[in-house]
């Protein structure tokens, strides 16, 4: 194997991914014919991906990938070593905020440019008031993607609405969940509002294919198909 193989694998290790404008030399390695087909035994080795985008090259684990990729107790570190309830809980907000993001399709993926957390707030209530007020119409979801959408709404609408960083609270739920996906340089805050980083933009397309957006329009609609699915 060669030599720049290796360091470019060591590069993209360091950060998660590497830019033309930052790494140049690392970039052009991967142009290389001989380096890109070593990198492919790799990637069908150690179950990762390699996914080249405008002036960047990621490294992204396959789901199948126990050493790179997050399981729950990661997401539970990353976020506050919390119960398993308000960790379900923060799963499901996150998959809410990149919902308002990129609920679209094809080249209109991006719907918001934007989160505002009145506006989070506001709407994810909203969002569990509906769930609350459907009860027994969720059993068959619930059972489907074995989440309790009721047992989340209640903990959701419980809690305070104080400005404190406690789990206890709306705002700090919130503060949770910003802080996890600014720390992987998802989200950023620009004045008060928080946008998607190029990162962010980039990797959406990438996990958003047009089965799993038709899943997440399910689970957030409580197991109802959208209608504008085949």
């Amino acid at each position: 194997m060669r030599p720049e193989s290796l360091k470019l694998f060591a590069k993209l290790m360091e950060n998660g991914y590497i830019t033309r404008e930052q790494s140049p030399a690392y970039y052009e390695y991967y142009n290389d014919p001989e380096i890109a087909s070593e990198l492919a035994i790799m990637e069908q080795e150690l179950d990762f991906t390699l996914y080249k985008t405008n002036g960047r090259l990621y490294l992204l684990p396959d789901p199948s990938n126990e050493l790179f990729s997050q399981d729950n107790n990661d997401f539970r570190r990353s976020v506050g070593n919390e119960k398993l309830e308000e960790l379900y809980l923060l799963n499901y907000m996150a998959i809410f905020l990149l919902h308002e993001l990129y609920g679209g399709k094809g080249n209109t993926l991006q719907t918001r440019y934007y989160i505002k957390e009145s506006d989070f707030l506001s709407e994810f209530t909203k969002h569990c008031e509906q769930v609350r007020s459907e009860g027994e119409s969720l059993k068959n979801a619930s059972a489907q993607y074995s989440i309790d959408f009721l047992h989340l709404a209640d903990n959701w609408l419980a809690k305070r609405g104080d400005e404190s960083n406690s789990v206890d609270t709306k705002h700090g739920c919130f503060m949770k969940i910003i802080r996890k996906f600014r720390d992987e340089e998802l989200l950023y805050d620009a004045d008060g509002v928080w946008k998607p980083t190029v990162k962010l933009n980039d990797l959406m397309p990438y996990y958003l294919s047009q089965t799993r957006i038709t899943e997440i329009h399910s689970i957030l609609e409580g197991g109802k198909p959208d209608a504008s699915d085949p």
